[in-house]
């Protein structure tokens, strides 16, 4: 695979958003996912899902003092003691619809029988198309729509010179600790999308197979900005391979198609800059960008990744930029970013408003909004 790939996957893992390779037989997933882990330094647990039953994943029961309990499979205990890694399920939908059912409770429940399962876990699954694997089954929509969907490509020179040579360790982009101070910016941009595009929120395919692959829910623009955000903590911008790749993979090629475009050509200031000087940042012109950047700098003002204090200050921050342009005359683009700081404010803000307020005050009150917690 090219290294975009390689580096759009390991963001996926890091994020621990569950990810999905498919690929023919023989195209080398499991070793490269191994040499990824390797690189990431998280251990992985690699399960065969077509030759287990829901009970090794759902746990078998097991009577201990008069009670039942269900025992979890030794690669969930294992994986409880390090409280990190990769679990690899291989051969995925080429197992019962039951044992895919099952897969999910451990997936998106957290739970190996009656094991929880520690947050830093990542979740990788890999199958063959129907059309290229016997016996294979197309996933279900309740399933596809919670993960990410690759296309394993096998890139032939680097084969080749692998096979001449040896092959190489694999070098992928490793997140910093605090990426997800990046994500609620994208949350922002995300919903300003949605808000020109509403009828792009949610695309569940009428063709049964379709269902299973990549296509936008709320959940998975969800995912957008998570990966978005993520990106940018490694200085890969939305012009990037990997974020188109990453984009793609959440939300199919159609819808990726239409945001990308929209994303790339917006061209706006970064919100932390915008929040650290919220009356000099040079502002975009077009409408449809400026109510992006309000909803991508509202969004940042409101992190929960602040510390209280620093919520306080950002917040304020943000009203200074909506009182700048409500004195630029631009008031009626503001109501939907102060409908949403007004509704959200930081503990004790409301005995002492910011004095901006006052200036789309009578706008907000003919909407109902009331700043007041009592």
């Amino acid at each position: 695979m090219h290294t975009a790939d390689l580096n759009a996957i390991a963001i996926a893992i890091q994020t621990r958003t569950p990810t999905f390779l498919w690929g023919q037989p023989g195209s080398g997933k499991t070793a490269v996912l191994e040499a990824i882990a390797k690189g990431l330094g998280e251990p992985l647990w690699t399960v065969l899902l077509s030759i287990r039953e829901p009970q090794d994943l759902g746990g078998l029961p097991v009577i201990e003092k008069g009670s039942v309990r269900l025992c979890p499979p030794m690669w969930a205990r294992e994986l409880v003691a390090q409280q990190h890694g990769i679990v690899f399920l291989d051969e995925f939908n080429t197992a019962p619809p039951t044992t895919q059912s099952a897969a999910l409770r451990v997936i998106y429940g957290g739970y190996a029988g009656d094991e929880k399962l520690p947050e830093d876990t990542s979740f990788v699954m890999a199958g063959n198309r129907a059309a290229d694997s016997a016996g294979g089954y197309d996933l279900t929509a309740a399933i596809a729509n919670r993960a990410l969907h690759f296309d394993w490509k096998v890139d032939p020179a680097a084969w080749r010179e692998g096979m001449v040579t040896g092959w190489p360790e694999i070098a992928v982009k490793r997140l910093p600790a605090k990426w997800r101070n990046h994500v609620n910016s994208k949350m922002g941009l995300v919903a300003a999308f949605i808000q020109i595009k509403p009828n792009l929120l949610s695309g569940m395919p009428q063709d049964y197979a379709e269902q299973g692959k990549a296509w936008p829910s709320g959940r998975t623009w969800d995912y957008v900005a998570r990966l978005l955000g993520a990106c940018e903590s490694v200085g890969l911008g939305p012009k990037s391979e990997e974020a188109r790749l990453l984009l793609k993979a959440a939300i199919g090629e159609g819808t990726t198609a239409e945001f990308h475009s929209w994303l790339v050509n917006l061209d706006l200031p970064d919100p932390e800059k915008v929040l650290a000087e919220p009356l000099k940042t040079d502002l975009p012109q077009r409408q449809d960008q400026i109510l992006a950047l309000l909803d991508a700098v509202t969004a940042a003002a409101l992190s929960r990744e602040k510390s209280e204090k620093e919520r306080d200050k950002r917040y304020r921050q943000a009203w200074k930029f909506i009182g700048r342009l409500c004195d630029m005359g631009k008031p009626d683009l503001v109501v939907p970013s102060a409908h949403t700081l007004a509704i959200n404010m930081p503990p004790n803000v409301d005995k002492d408003l910011p004095p901006e307020t006052e200036k789309v005050l009578g706008i907000l009150k003919k909407a109902n909004i009331n700043y007041s917690r009592t």
